[in-house]
This record gives C-alpha cells, structure tokens and sequence, in this order.
C-alpha cells in the first residue's frame, strides 16, 4: 500500500465498521510484538487498509507513527531488511518462544507449534525477505 494514497469517503455507519477492524487489528499486531505466535506485519497492515477506509486523519497518523515505520515501513520502502534487523527480530523470536517452550515442555503438541512457528520465522526472514547490505545493495 502506497503511504500518499488518499483514502476513500465512507458514508454512514460502514465507517465506524472500518475503525472498529483497525482498532482491533492495531491491538493484535501490537500484541504479537510481544507473543511471537502473532504476526506483526499482516495486522499492521490491516491496520491501514481499513483505517484508510475508516478515517483519512486516523490513516495518515498511523501511517506516520514510530510503530509503523519500525516495523512496516522500513520493509515497505524498498522491500528488504538489514541483517541486524533480520537477527534482532530472530533473536527476540527465539529467546520469547524458548520461555515459552521451557513453560510447555510437558505439552508435546505446544512444543510442536512453536517449533513450527519458529521454523516459519527463519524462514521467511531469510528465505522470503531480502538482506539489504551497505547502501542500497540486496542480496
């Protein structure tokens, strides 16, 4: 989604639907910062996508929020992340799902998820999303 995208006029009460799914989805993508088995990103970009339906003034603010930018933005500009954000994210991943996995170690199909879930982080963060290098360069 572009960041000087103009939203939409809504009328009437589907406006209020709008923000309603964005205040939920901020609350959940700002929970998965914390709890790994929640994606950030898709709910932040939910986020947008109806806020841009909901409220013009509301879009443009989440748009220009440190939140956004950190994690959505920094991705969005040019579709790729420096290898200390990739570690950082994997790090934080890691060490939060092994607390985790510590507490559920008597709970084989909890240690299960989370090891799937990690595995789907490595992943993506080095298979999926490019390694930005230097200035500019991607790998």
């Amino acid at each position: 989604m572009e960041q000087n995208q103009e939203a939409p006029k809504q009328l009437g009460w589907t406006r209020y639907i709008w923000l309603i799914i964005a205040g939920i989805s901020f609350a959940v993508g700002t929970i998965g910062i914390v709890l790994p088995l929640l994606p950030t990103v898709p709910f932040y970009m939910l986020t947008v996508f109806a806020l841009t339906r909901g409220s013009e003034r509301f879009h443009k603010k989440f748009i220009e929020s440190s939140l956004y930018q950190k994690t959505v933005g920094a991705y969005e500009k040019d579709k790729s992340m420096a290898m200390r954000s990739k570690l950082t994210i994997l790090s934080s991943v890691t060490l939060l799902m092994g607390i985790g996995a510590y507490f559920s170690r008597h709970i084989p199909i909890v240690l299960a998820i989370l090891a799937v879930v990690w595995i789907g982080h490595v992943i993506g963060l080095f298979f999926f999303v490019k390694t930005k290098q230097g200035e500019g360069h991607e790998t």
